[in-house]
């Protein structure tokens, strides 16, 4: 998997978007974000080369693939909807931002620094801007609203599918919350129980 290759291929991806933004040769990277203990939100990782270019740098998101040995074998968009991202280039970067230093796989020693992703702007599709945070609010609350959205339901039945719609709503519950409510849980269980042990009844002849 070569890391280069990858990256123009993302790049391709974006160039209508960049001809709408009348950007001729824009900087371009492809980013990874993380939590990292200690500070606040989700953060992405620039290298000193990349800010010493002192221009604003576009991102994309993505998530690393990895084979059973924990190898990396691919790089794919964190975004279904390929979101473009903003970086404002400031000049004061060395002085804001946490450094990092380290090996490279080559074994060349690197100097990054770690910027909150809260600073970054989304492109919209109609060229538009918005903040980082917005734009993470709104995707979640589109995914809110797709778990919420009445399902087909899977099964021959008098009752709808408790078991599934009041899973969803823990999944949602633990979106929003941060934890696993196992009160909740065991009272949806013993809910769809009681439904199930009332449809068996109902279908017995009398």
């Amino acid at each position: 998997m070569n890391r280069k290759e990858k990256e123009n291929e993302f790049y391709a991806f974006h160039m209508e978007r960049f001809k709408q933004l009348k950007l001729a040769d824009p900087a371009f990277v492809i980013k990874t974000a993380f939590f990292q203990k200690g500070k606040f939100g989700k953060q992405v990782q620039l290298f000193e080369g990349e800010l010493n270019k002192g221009v604003d740098i576009f991102i994309e998101m993505i998530d690393i693939v990895r084979d059973n040995d924990n190898k990396e074998i691919d790089m794919v968009p964190a975004n279904a909807d390929r979101q473009l991202f903003r970086y404002t280039y400031n000049p004061y970067f060395a002085e804001e931002y946490e450094i990092k230093e380290g090996l490279g796989k080559s074994g060349t020693g690197y100097t990054a620094y770690i910027i909150p992703a809260s600073e970054l702007v989304a492109i919209l599709k109609d060229g538009s801007q918005i903040t980082y945070n917005l734009w993470e609010k709104r995707k979640l609350d589109a995914e809110i609203t797709a778990e919420l959205a009445p399902k087909e339901q899977s099964t021959l039945s008098i009752f709808p599918d408790f078991v599934e719609t009041y899973a969803a709503t823990a999944g949602l519950q633990t979106i929003l919350d941060g934890k696993q409510s196992e009160t909740v849980s065991e009272l949806l269980l013993k809910i769809s129980e009681i439904f199930k042990d009332l449809a068996t009844a109902l279908s017995k002849p009398n």
